[in-house]
């Protein structure tokens, strides 16, 4: 600690000097939870802080995914890749997010929303159980992938979520003032914050 009037230590200056490189070379900084967090993130995963640039968006998110999670059981599971998946590993469609859906242990009643950032592209896996209400109409999940009224539920879903988002995001950036800024992540925040409301309205309870 430096004492009130005295000089500072060099070990002051040291982080003083490290924050301020952060600041300026890192401008989504890490989020870190500590043990004390009512609402650490257990539906979001950015290890590449793609989105994540501040603890707010993250904690306001989890809490509407769980608490969408507790009233109607269906668990959704938001997640951004820096890479798309390999070329053998994506070979056959729908193969990768259902892998992924599998080991999240939402193969048959959740919903898996991925953003890749090389590509970019978002995906929407869609439990079986799940699949008559997001289509629209009875039917099986492999009726639905057969026909192709499934890919085609999801590109009206993806198109209609995504042309939302960036409608906000152009209002927004239209309203800033003189020289004002959006944080990094702005326009991916909105655009998951609309294919997340989509999805509730689709599979609550009506």
């Amino acid at each position: 600690m430096r004492k009130a009037g005295g000089r500072p230590r060099l070990s002051d200056m040291v982080h003083k000097f490290l924050g301020l490189l952060a600041v300026a070379f890192l401008p989504c900084m890490p989020l870190v939870w500590a043990a004390t967090d009512p609402q650490p993130l257990t539906r979001i995963d950015d290890p590449g802080r793609l989105a994540i640039c501040d603890s707010g968006w993250a904690s306001d998110m989890e809490a509407k995914l769980a608490s969408f999670e507790t009233s109607t059981g269906i668990r959704i599971v938001l997640q951004f890749h820096l890479k798309s998946p390999p070329a053998d590993e994506d070979k056959k469609p729908g193969a990768y997010m259902s892998g992924l859906a599998t080991k999240l242990g939402i193969i048959k009643g959740g919903v898996l929303v991925v953003f890749f950032a090389d590509d970019p592209d978002w995906r929407v896996w869609v439990g079986d159980a799940l699949t008559p209400k997001f289509v629209g109409r009875l039917g099986s999940a492999k009726e639905f992938t057969e026909s192709g009224a499934m890919h085609e539920a999801k590109e009206a879903f993806l198109s209609r979520s995504l042309a939302e988002a960036d409608t906000a995001f152009s209002a927004i950036k239209k309203a800033l003032p003189a020289g004002g800024s959006l944080t990094p992540g702005k326009q991916l925040t909105l655009q998951a914050d609309a294919l997340i409301d989509g999805l509730r309205s689709k599979l609550a309870p009506k």
